[in-house]
């Protein structure tokens, strides 16, 4: 396999050099990645100024190039660059340091980095550690990651699918396939003044599921659980659309 992998930590993480590390033995890998850290970009794509793409270096089958944009970024421009000729195998996105499990899955740059592969149509997971320190222990990710790999090998991904694998922190408990968790962010800022008086608003809180939300990612991961998630390009509420073209045709 030819396997790209990109982040939103940067190319100089350390979750994304462990990974290309335990992606060798299957195949080529080359990282394009921001070349600092972009949490939260989501799907954000640059189109005010120009890209400049940058080789880092290469070292036997791992090449690594760094990029001034964003996760999105990164992955349309290796793969209109770097992979202009043949499509990598497989993207990954990771190893992120911090969950993505739930709401986060609509701002989290991992997510949004595997999102713009699974748009090419190549198969993509995002793989997110539950700790957010510099330096944390890859050991259990990394596992997980060869595990889910392994399965996208033996299978074929549903057409507009990718997935989400989020590993805790502490040993899991084995492996959960589960639904997102619908949930929302509280307390979500910490108001205070800068120096001349002036009020500002520091982003902090913290996620909870929603009142009517079933079992899925959240819950089983707090449980220590490792979670994975299968999410689809097609966000339409396809339930819906007959009712919504009958009330439509009846306003008119």
């Amino acid at each position: 396999m030819h396997i790209l992998i990109s982040n939103d930590d940067g190319f100089r993480a350390a979750g994304i050099q462990e990974l290309a590390e335990a992606m060798l033995p299957y195949g080529d890998v080359t990282i394009v990645a921001p070349d600092g850290p972009r949490s939260g970009f989501s799907g954000a794509i640059t189109t005010t100024q120009p890209l400049r793409l940058k080789h880092r270096h290469t070292t036997g089958s791992l090449e690594v190039y760094s990029c001034e944009g964003t996760p999105v970024d990164c992955v349309k421009l290796a793969l209109n660059t770097v992979f202009a000729d043949t499509r990598p195998d497989l993207v990954l996105s990771g190893i992120n340091h911090g969950s993505n499990e739930g709401i986060c899955v609509s701002y989290s740059g991992t997510l949004g980095a595997a999102r713009e592969g699974c748009i090419y149509g190549i198969p993509s997971l995002a793989v997110s550690l539950d700790d957010t320190a510099w330096h944390p222990d890859f050991t259990d990710s990394i596992d997980y990651t060869k595990k889910v790999v392994e399965l996208m090998q033996q299978t074929k991904l549903p057409h507009q699918t990718m997935l989400s694998l989020n590993v805790p922190k502490d040993k899991p408990k084995g492996l959960k396939i589960c639904p997102m968790t619908v949930g929302r962010f509280v307390e979500e800022f910490v108001n205070s003044q800068d120096g001349r008086g002036k009020e500002i608003h520091w982003m902090t809180g913290y996620q909870i599921p929603t009142d009517e939300a079933d079992r899925g990612d959240w819950h089983y991961l707090r449980e220590g659980w490792a979670t994975l998630t299968p999410l689809q390009l097609d966000t339409t509420n396809h339930s819906y659309i007959s009712e919504l073209r009958s009330l439509a045709t009846a306003g008119k």
